[in-house]
């Protein structure tokens, strides 16, 4: 049964702008049916087992559950046209036309780029780095996945750090890649001319993966990839208005929801279960921020021990407090939990939101704490808040402050 909720905010104010007055004002905010917010259940614990270990242990875990290996053929990210590839698959078909199994066209190949290719600085993509016979590793790794690829052996670029094998020291990020012959999984880093077999764990500790950026699953309603050290969705294909997120795919639970492509606009709902512990990073991205700009509403199950959802802004549990962490981009109005807020806040390009409400607990907005949402009309908040100069920025002309007592926001009506 689906069950719907009103806001029904009342907000006693003392002062509007350097007004005073003694007559209580009654905020309401009527959620219709057309744009209620309706509660399904969360996706359960299915027995499903996390990745757990180092990052390569982690990818080799993964791995070992591929069956279909079509997604290698997804050289999308790579920069190069067709007529570049034509070039590089034509050399490469000369290259290993006296070989006979995909490990010996493999090692052809591979043995042709560590002997041709210098490291070297300049333009990394793989048609220059094959025809100037330079690059350092991005260069050498998708050079060796384009030239596979062009003979149907199933290779990907893989992303990471590479440490020192002697010393464990961090030597820097690093481009390596994953080859599958006859089944059979392959850790080839060219730029140091080096393959490991995946089962060989030991062998190639000092390859730290941290995102393969091609989905390695896929069905009708999700996309999945390996990312930060997680098992992740990358794509939402549902174009459903309510979206659950699942608790596994193939046996590994998903851990991670960051997307690196446009979400549905008919997508209005995210409803999330115990088993996402991240939604990205703020020093890479915030996928759902990126490309979810329909979205209006994220739930979260009160049972996740690392995320909470109050008002269509996601939070990050850290004992007693709560940091904000991801707004749904769509949504119209917020009663933001009672923390400070600083420029670094969530609440910025929020193209719909129309009003906000800080309670109790607020003391501190800084400048730029909110910052461009054109349609912003109100803030609610207490008389002690303190705010400084130039803390709403880029918001509607007729913003305005309404400061005063609080009781009761909101009051859920079921």
């Amino acid at each position: 049964m689906k069950q719907f909720y009103t806001y029904l905010i009342l907000f006693c104010s003392t002062l509007l702008f350097a007004s005073c007055t003694t007559d209580s004002d009654r905020l309401n905010i009527d959620v219709t049916e057309d744009d209620a917010i309706s509660r399904i259940d969360y996706p359960t614990d299915d027995g499903s087992i996390a990745l757990t270990g180092t990052n390569e242990k982690r990818v080799k875990a993964l791995l070992e559950k591929v069956t279909d290996y079509s997604f290698t053929k997804n050289i999308s990210l790579i920069n190069i046209t067709t007529q570049q590839y034509n070039e590089i698959a034509t050399f490469t078909a000369k290259l290993v036309s006296g070989n006979g199994t995909q490990k010996s066209k493999f090692e052809t190949v591979f043995n042709w780029i560590i002997d041709n290719i210098k490291y070297e600085y300049g333009d990394n993509s793989p048609y220059v780095v094959f025809t100037s016979k330079k690059g350092i590793c991005q260069g050498y790794a998708d050079l060796l996945t384009i030239m596979l690829h062009s003979i149907d052996i199933p290779a990907f670029t893989i992303n990471g750090i590479l440490l020192d094998p002697n010393t464990s020291a961090y030597l820097g990020g690093h481009a390596w890649n994953y080859v599958n012959c006859d089944g059979e999984w392959t850790i080839s880093d060219p730029t140091n001319g080096r393959n490991h077999n995946l089962k060989d764990v030991s062998d190639y500790w000092y390859l730290q993966p941290s995102v393969i950026t091609i989905p390695v699953f896929e069905d009708k309603d999700f996309k999945y990839n390996f990312s930060d050290g997680t098992f992740n969705i990358c794509g939402i294909n549902s174009s459903d208005a309510q979206v659950v997120i699942p608790y596994s795919k193939e046996g590994i639970r998903i851990e991670s929801l960051n997307p690196t492509e446009a979400i549905s606009k008919n997508v209005k709902e995210l409803f999330i279960g115990k088993n996402i512990t991240t939604l990205g990073e703020e020093n890479t991205q915030i996928g759902i921020a990126m490309y979810g700009g329909s979205i209006e509403n994220i739930e979260v199950d009160p049972e996740n021990s690392m995320l909470e959802s109050y008002s269509s802004v996601v939070y990050r549990k850290s004992g007693n407090y709560s940091q904000m962490y991801v707004v749904a981009p769509a949504t119209k109005f917020i009663e933001m939990k009672p923390i400070d807020i600083d420029k670094e806040s969530k609440l910025k390009n929020l193209a719909n939101l129309e009003s906000i409400v800080f309670v109790p607990g607020t003391k501190y907005i800084s400048s730029w704490a909110v910052e461009n949402c054109p349609n912003l009309h109100v803030a609610y908040m207490p008389s002690e808040t303190k705010v400084e100069n130039n803390s709403f920025v880029g918001v509607a002309s007729d913003f305005k402050i309404v400061r005063g007592d609080y009781t009761d926001i909101p009051e859920i009506i079921y």
